[in-house]
């Protein structure tokens, strides 16, 4: 062991994904947090050594970009078999783990959770090390591949909580909802920490007057989406978004909406916009690299949530917030928690296009409050959802319950 692993503070920072797209931005966003709170960072992750930071926000659907052997053939395995495969990582993962926890000393592990995961909550236990899970989903609830062996998923989650120190959820439903499926599991290890953004978000010098000129955009209402385009459409519901969108701003020529992003779902959401005759109001600014995307939400009026489920905590509400914009968004728990006291009326039923319709007119009627509304939910976030703010909160719960473990022994 060199003679300064003792001295140093380490995480050892575990997940089994590509690192892209919104899921690497918050990725990125908590090791960075770690590191400015001083500790050193490790991965272990089936894509090899390095840092995924450097992935986050990428477009998975790139053809052009080169992959690993492992991204091209993941999506080509049947859901069943890859169920099969993603608990038998958990032997490779193992060993990993046990080289790792042998040759350093790590403060804690950390792990973004994945269905079928158990090894990081054993080696943890052999090993006497502090671990935390971040939980986005469990087993059972919706997922673009579709569930498959959910029961032996389900026990590798109990063993995977029951042996972690915390467990950190984005919402207050996915919370009860683990405390259903595992009524034994202690709720005082489980915490809910929203997604964020990153502090440097507040300092940059933004320059979405450029992407106004480049797009031709000044001088109108600009309501503005960042995400991919994907081909499941329950999932973002731009297909279901964009007509109701249309025809409640049908006699506002003024209004328009600009979609920042690319994936399969693209052509679709064209066909749409020309069959309505909205093609010329509808925006495509195409891929756009990931530390470009605050001069394009320094572009938007207010942004656009078309869609998400009870559970999710939406990375793009974040970076609205952070830019200082309103949004259209629906009322689930998630979104209603954080910003339901500044906005709550520009907020519509889940999937209810006569909501829809009425929140869009109600928010263009009252346009002159968008800016105040705005600076409000930017004050919000910097005070309490970065990532920054986030690690401070995880490695306080890690003190208390070291401190309530200690006084258990004793």
């Amino acid at each position: 062991m060199a003679p300064d692993d003792r001295s140093a503070h380490r995480v050892l920072y575990h997940l089994r994904t590509q690192g892209t797209g919104s899921e690497g931005i918050h990725i990125r966003g908590m090791v960075h947090a770690f590191r400015s709170k001083g500790y050193e960072v490790d991965f272990l992750w089936p894509l090899g050594e390095g840092d995924p930071t450097v992935r986050a926000g990428v477009n998975p659907y790139e053809r052009k970009r080169i992959k690993s052997p492992i991204e091209l053939v993941v999506p080509l395995i049947p859901g069943p078999v890859f169920a099969i495969l993603e608990y038998c990582y958990n032997f490779w993962s193992g060993r990993k783990f046990s080289a790792m926890l042998s040759e350093r000393r790590y403060d804690l592990v950390y792990e973004r959770h994945f269905f079928f995961s158990r090894s990081a909550g054993r080696a943890a236990r052999a090993f006497r090390v502090p671990l935390v899970v971040e939980v986005n989903e469990i087993a059972g609830f919706e997922r673009v591949r579709g569930n498959h062996l959910t029961g032996l998923a389900r026990r590798c989650e109990r063993d995977l909580f029951e042996n972690a120190t915390v467990v950190t959820v984005v919402s207050t439903f996915l919370k009860d909802a683990i405390l259903r499926q595992y009524p034994d599991l202690d709720p005082g290890k489980i915490c809910i920490v929203p997604n964020g953004v990153e502090e440097e978000f507040f300092s940059m010098e933004l320059r979405g007057r450029a992407v106004r000129e480049r797009f031709a955009l000044v001088g109108k209402t600009v309501f503005g989406f960042v995400g991919f385009f994907l081909k499941v459409k329950t999932w973002h519901a731009l297909e279901w978004f964009l007509p109701v969108f249309i025809e409640a701003v049908r006699e506002r020529p003024d209004v328009v909406l600009m979609l920042v992003g690319e994936g399969p779902g693209r052509a679709e959401l064209e066909e749409i916009g020309r069959s309505l005759g909205f093609s010329d109001r509808l925006i495509f600014a195409g891929e756009v690299p990931n530390a470009e995307i605050p001069h394009y939400l320094d572009a938007m009026d207010a942004g656009v949530i078309p869609h998400t489920n009870a559970y999710r905590s939406p990375i793009k509400m974040f970076e609205y917030m952070a830019a200082g914009k309103p949004m259209l968004a629906p009322r689930q728990e998630p979104v209603e928690s954080i910003i339901g006291d500044i906005q709550g009326r520009f907020l519509f039923e889940t999937k209810s296009a006569e909501s829809l319709k009425n929140t869009i007119t109600r928010m263009l009627e009252d346009r002159q409050s968008w800016s105040a509304i705005g600076e409000k939910l930017k004050r919000l976030a910097r005070e309490r959802f970065t990532y920054e703010k986030h690690g401070e909160t995880i490695l306080r719960l890690l003190e208390q319950r070291a401190g309530g473990a200690e006084k258990k022994d004793s």
